[in-house]
């Protein structure tokens, strides 16, 4: 079927790779513009379809299977920058373009957007803001919600909708831009975003500290939480990523800084300091090194391929339960099993746990398990819970749903609402 704007597919290659958790969708549209989109949305409305926002594909396989798909819309074709403004540090670009095209193409400006996915060259800006993903960045930076000024999308009917705009400070109407963030392509699709920028820092370097178990990891931690260092990101990695980033240890501080030469100089100094010389490795990375290293560490989050029994838990807390939630990890590994990789935003209280070869029973002990949890990727589904219950505001939640999508077409039974 075609229409002026845009054209319904059907064919099965189309279909069978915009499959979403396992269900076959009946159609995908690809529009070529935001206008576009609101005329698909709009069709969409008309014949009552259910639609599945699609970016780049990296996160369908978080929450419920759909209760089915009637339409799949790509943001593939949108991937401009609508405006830039380099000299106010702000920036406007469509939602399919992905976060490694945007950070390629700031970097010609030395200028940049602190998040750093797991894919980045096939996570779209569209894709982070609706899951609300996060980078190792996020200990100093934030999250996408800490940086948008702006957004535009196209409700259920059809109908465009803007919110902020391309100014930093505006503080007109409700912030309607961090309903967007994290609600999963549940309340509108979002057709492009505006963002605050920043330098991109003119010095860069990393420590790694290898330590003999969890207890020492978690010391270093706390010892740099309390000191006047304010490295860009601390991650925690257990045995199995840190061979990967060349460390052979049973865990890994990995301290990550950004800023001007001499300040970057003075973190690695005290940073190495931090490692009791009897239990602890250390390395230093800089530059090219550094990039790639992080690159590492961010894609250990990644949500895509899974494999059958292979289960990815995002799980949130304060940066004190860190240590008892890793105890609980490691019961439940031996009591269940699943072989459990684990890194965590040490300084921020959130990570990531990926187990292999789970039954769904098992898969289901350990989401039990582990009330933490924010959000479940995985191919089965025949999970008894994806999303545990809010621990507060689901009436809201489900009274906003109701407000801009009272039908349910919006990915249908995926999210928490």
């Amino acid at each position: 079927m075609t229409d002026a704007l845009f054209t319904i597919l059907t064919d099965a290659a189309t279909r069978s790779a915009h499959t979403v958790h396992g269900v076959l969708p009946a159609r995908v549209v690809i529009p070529t513009s935001q206008a576009a989109v609101g005329a698909v949305m709009q069709q969409a409305a008309q014949q009552g379809w259910t639609v599945v926002p699609w970016g780049g594909g990296t996160h369908q396989q978080i929450g419920a299977p759909p209760t089915r798909v009637d339409l799949v819309v790509s943001t593939a074709a949108l991937t401009g920058v609508l405006q830039h403004e380099p000299n106010d540090l702000t920036i406007s670009v469509e939602a399919g373009m992905t976060a490694g095209a945007l950070r390629a193409y700031l970097a010609t400006h030395g200028q940049m957007i602190p998040i750093d996915p797991a894919l980045p060259d096939q996570t779209t800006i569209g894709g982070m803001l609706a899951t609300a993903c996060d980078g190792p960045r996020r200990a100093q930076y934030g999250v996408l919600r800490d940086m948008i000024i702006g957004i535009n999308v196209i409700e259920v009917n059809g109908q465009p909708s803007r919110a902020g705009g391309m100014v930093v400070k505006n503080v007109s109407g409700f912030d309607m831009m961090k309903l967007y963030h994290g609600s999963y392509g549940t309340l509108a699709l979002i057709t492009a975003a505006n963002f605050k920028l920043i330098p991109i820092p003119p010095a860069r370097g990393s420590v790694l500290i290898g330590c003999a178990d969890t207890s020492a990891a978690l010391r270093i931690v706390d010892t740099l939480s309390q000191s006047q260092l304010t490295p860009v990101a601390c991650e925690l990695l257990d045995a199995t990523i840190a061979r990967t980033v060349g460390i052979d240890a049973p865990w890994v501080v990995a301290i990550g800084c950004e800023g001007p030469e001499p300040a970057v100089e003075r973190h690695l100094r005290d940073a190495v300091a931090l490692a009791p010389s009897t239990d602890a490795r250390r390395a230093v990375r800089r530059l090219a090194e550094h990039d790639a290293l992080w690159r590492t560490i961010a894609d250990a989050s990644a949500a895509t391929p899974l494999a059958d029994g292979e289960l990815l838990l995002r799980w949130a807390t304060i940066p004190a339960c860190v240590g008892e939630i890793l105890t609980r990890i490691a019961a439940m590994g031996l009591q269940v099993g699943g072989a459990p990789v684990v890194h965590v935003r040490a300084s921020v209280g959130c990570g990531y746990v990926r187990l292999t070869g789970l039954s769904t029973a098992q898969q289901d002990a350990w989401i039990a398990a582990l009330p933490e949890v924010i959000a479940v990727a995985t191919t089965d589904n025949a999970l008894a819970h994806y999303w545990h219950a809010p621990a507060g505001g689901a009436d809201v939640m489900q009274r906003i749903k109701a407000e801009f999508d009272p039908h349910g077409r919006l990915n249908p039974s995926r999210f928490v609402v």
